[in-house]
């Protein structure tokens, strides 16, 4: 017995070492990873790119590749906030029948405005971090996305902090020029209302505006029990750093920009108590959630922090990635849709998902985070609220 025991050892790692071997022989697998590598949020690409893609590359190759073949990505700027330049450059893409599929893009922003395109040229596009409330009424059959997003989460999350906090009085704040924080709004406005819970303010401003004494004193002046905020994660924080500053001290609540380490760094700290919704909770004792803040944790050096929803989506993402292009048929364009669709309960970070339709992730249920010290994120409500 022992000797077959030790046979059969030595034959399964053979086969994995042959298996590593022949994908790092074999031509790479290049595809595109189109996200923000200029302009202001360009941080947000050298994140995604450095502590969430290359990590999860580095696994899959590890692990044989993709069909045998190592797995490579290249650069391609989608040049946020602007639009113009990224529709030319994903026409580009497009027109290239070597790109079998479009990932990365980023902002709900830029998604929307390769709608139509996508449409045309019929090409899988999965944004990870997206999560903006889609305005159209299908998603064209070719965009996928796997952020929570408002219109799933903002219904049971709202009435929890009702229930659990016991406040009534709500104020609402959005970027206007944002399509993310536009149609996220529209979605909270009707969410409150439906709850029977009253706005006693609503404000506005354009992205990266520094100076908020306007809106600050009219939220101040409204005395609202809570403050609903809806911004990228920076003009999130530069904002409740001036409200607490002017002495607002009302409950925040967002979306999946509450774990973003930006809402925290340009908050100094204020967005501590936060609640809001997010792949994941740092304190989630499964071994895959561990595993990866620990790794993230051992790359940083920060030992006291924990990967945020843009970096953590990226990284998960990219497996799911590999997952579909190694269960296609082929690697057409059609094919890797197809596979799409046959994602169930595939398990990740963010719990078990499944595609059922084109368009966003299914989730068994939200992920309701509050942040704690030094920005971590835990589960909320506790248990026991």
């Amino acid at each position: 017995m022992r000797v077959f025991s030790t046979l059969a050892m030595a034959v399964a790692l053979a086969t994995v070492a042959t298996g590593t071997a022949s994908a790092q022989s074999k031509e790479p697998l290049r595809l595109p990873f189109a996200y923000i590598f200029s302009g202001p949020y360009i941080e947000y690409g050298e994140r995604a790119w450095n502590l969430g893609l290359i990590p999860a590359v580095e696994e899959i190759n590890k692990a044989g590749g993709v069909r045998g073949r190592p797995l490579e990505f290249y650069k391609v700027d989608v040049r946020y906030p602007d639009t113009a330049q990224w529709i030319s450059e994903f026409r580009r893409l497009c027109n290239d029948p070597k790109v079998p599929l479009v990932y990365g893009v980023g902002a709900t922003k830029s998604t929307l405005a390769i709608y139509e395109d996508t449409n045309k040229c019929g090409v899988p596009v999965f944004n990870p971090s997206s999560g903006g409330s889609w305005p159209h009424k299908d998603f064209g059959e070719w965009t996928f996305r796997y952020q929570p997003t408002a219109g799933k989460v903002y219904p049971s999350m709202i009435a929890k902090v009702h229930e659990v906090l016991g406040v009534s009085r709500f104020a609402i704040s959005h970027t206007q020029d944002d399509e993310y924080a536009v149609n996220n709004n529209k979605v909270l406005k009707n969410v409150l209302s439906g709850l029977g819970l009253k706005v006693v303010s609503n404000t506005s401003f354009r992205g990266k505006e520094t100076n908020f004494a306007s809106q600050v004193a009219a939220i101040r002046a409204a005395k609202p029990d809570v403050m609903v905020l809806t911004h990228q994660a920076g003009d999130a924080g530069t904002f409740l750093l001036q409200l607490r500053d002017r002495g607002v001290d009302a409950q925040v609540v967002s979306d999946t920009i509450t774990s973003n380490v930006d809402f925290w760094k340009l908050s100094k700290g204020h967005a501590k108590g936060a609640i809001g919704y997010a792949l994941y909770a740092a304190d989630d004792p499964r071994p895959k959630v561990q595993n990866w803040v620990k790794m993230w944790r051992e790359k940083t050096g920060k030992m006291d922090a924990s990967p945020d929803n843009i970096v953590t989506a990226y990284y998960d993402a990219t497996h799911i990635v590999a997952h579909v292009l190694s269960t296609a048929k082929d690697l057409s364009r059609e094919s890797i849709r197809d596979a799409f669709l046959q994602v169930k309960n595939y398990e990740t970070i963010s719990g078990t998902v499944s595609w059922n339709a084109v368009g966003d992730v299914d989730r068994p249920s939200a992920v309701l985070i509050q942040i704690g010290e030094g920005g971590l994120t835990h589960n909320w409500p506790k248990k026991g609220s």
